[in-house]
Order: structure tokens, then sequence, then C-alpha cells
């Protein structure tokens, strides 16, 4: 009862005197460090487990940015492509555009293991009216011609095979020469050029027409080494081909279809027997 009592003088006191609380002012500043310690535990608490959540959700957020990254660099590797091959394919719209014969584009499907063969297979066949000896470019020069021809599909001889041969002329000199394969390729062998013919590094040399299977004027390949020994009557001549024939998946089919050669001329005919 004396508590009571005294609690209730204390109450009404520091209702009416200001005396009382001055002193509960001075009380709070020897209360205050017990109350930080008594709420320590639950605010260490409350902050390692904002903490950890924090982090968990840091961790999770990053792993999936690292994923969102891998998906959009894996995209734009993919579109880059498909610049790129958008790019080769405007080009041979434009090759196409330059010349009067009628072209097709076509799709490389695989190419032959043999290190030193040059060949091709694309997806074109008879029943797109390829034909033999038909011959294949691409945007900057001569690729090949056509050796074999399935219902769907068709083997090219590239001119890098050691088995091709094309009649070039010097565009410089108008000097005829003949293009052969190394395997490599980016290297042909120009064959039959004397020692003192007219021919200098950097020459452009072009399909002559010759034989009527490459139709004329089309870039086969650049001197790239003149060679001139003495007492050898022919000059080495290496050339690296205009065409880029390792690169690209995309080519173009030519049909090209030589001038006609003039009409023979019909004999008279005469009264008697023919002989």
């Amino acid at each position: 009862m004396l508590l009571v009592v005294l609690s209730v003088v204390l109450m009404t006191a520091d209702q009416r005197l200001t005396a009382l609380r001055e002193a509960r002012s001075a009380l709070e500043y020897v209360v205050y460090p017990l109350q930080i310690l008594a709420n320590l535990p639950s605010r260490a608490g409350h902050w390692l487990g904002e903490s950890f959540s924090s982090h968990t959700q840091l961790i999770e957020s990053n792993r999936a940015l690292q994923q969102e990254n891998l998906l959009l660099q894996a995209r734009l590797q993919k579109y880059q492509a498909l610049l790129s091959e958008n790019m080769h394919l405007r080009e041979l719209l434009n090759a196409s555009e330059h010349t009067t014969e009628k072209v097709k584009i076509a799709r490389l499907v695989s190419i032959d293991l043999d290190p030193y063969s040059q060949r091709e297979l694309i997806n074109q066949g008879s029943r797109d009216d390829v034909y033999l000896g038909q011959p294949v470019i691409d945007a900057t020069g001569l690729m090949g011609q056509v050796i074999q021809v399935g219902p769907f599909n068709a083997e090219v001889l590239l001119i890098a095979d050691p088995s091709s041969a094309v009649p070039v002329i010097d565009t410089r000199s108008g000097l005829r020469l003949l293009a052969i394969g190394t395997g490599q390729p980016d290297a042909l062998d120009v064959r039959s050029a004397p020692a003192n013919a007219d021919i200098k590094v950097g020459d452009l040399l072009a399909t002559s027409g010759l034989g009527e299977r490459f139709p004329p004027r089309y870039p086969v390949c650049r001197v790239s080494q003149v060679l001139r020994e003495p007492g050898d009557p022919f000059a080495k001549v290496l050339c690296h081909p205009t065409a880029q024939l390792d690169r690209h998946r995309e080519v173009l089919l030519l049909w090209y279809r030589p001038p006609h050669r003039p009409p023979e001329t019909t004999p008279h005919k005469s009264a008697g027997k023919p002989r």
C-alpha cells in the first residue's frame, strides 16, 4: 500500500510540479544506454536477417544476369553471322546485276575433306536446270565449274583444285595464259608465260573465253609473284584468286551459253545423183 500511495503522489507531483520533470529528463541520460543495450539483440538479429536476405537476393540476381548475358551474347553472335551473310548475299546480288547471263544463288552443303582437293557440294541439281560444266562465281570472281550433277545436288570443282585449268588473259597486256590450281585455296599457278612476257605483280587475270567453258572478262586471280630464273624459258608466276573460295556459304550459278557458230552453208543440189 505504501508503494501504491507513493506512486500516486509521484504521478500527481509530476503533473503539477516542474522539478520532477527536470529530474526525469536527467534520468533519461542514464536509462537511454540501458534501452539501447536491451534493444541491441533485436536490432542485431533484424540487421543480420536483412543482410543475409539482401546477399541471397544479390547472388540470385547476379546469377540471373549472367545467364541473361550469355543468352544475349549467343543471340548477338547469331545476329552478327546473319548480318555478315546478308552483306554477302547483297554483294552476290550486286554481282548478278552486272552480268547479262542468268544467275541463281546456291548454298554450300559440304566440302571435300581431302586437304589437296578443292571441291564443294551445293544444294542445286538437275531439277534446277544445273548442267555439267556450268560456271560458278561469287561477288569477286570465278570460283569454278560444275563437274557432277544429281537431282538435288551438284559437285563444284574449284579453280584451286590441282585438276582445274582456266584459260585467262592479262587485262593489262593482253597476254594469254593458263591458271592451274595448286590444291591451296589462296594460290594458283600460271603456266605458259615466257621469261620475257609482259606480266607484272598486281596484274589482274580474267577469263579469256577460250574453250567456250567460261564467259570472258570474269576476274580469276591477281598476280602475286613473278620469278625469272636464268636459263629457264618460262617465268614462274603465282597469283591469288579474287574469289573467296574458302569463306562464304553462298555462290552464284551462271547460265552461260557461248555464241552460236554461224550455220554451215547448204550446198546447191545438182541435177545428177549425189556423189
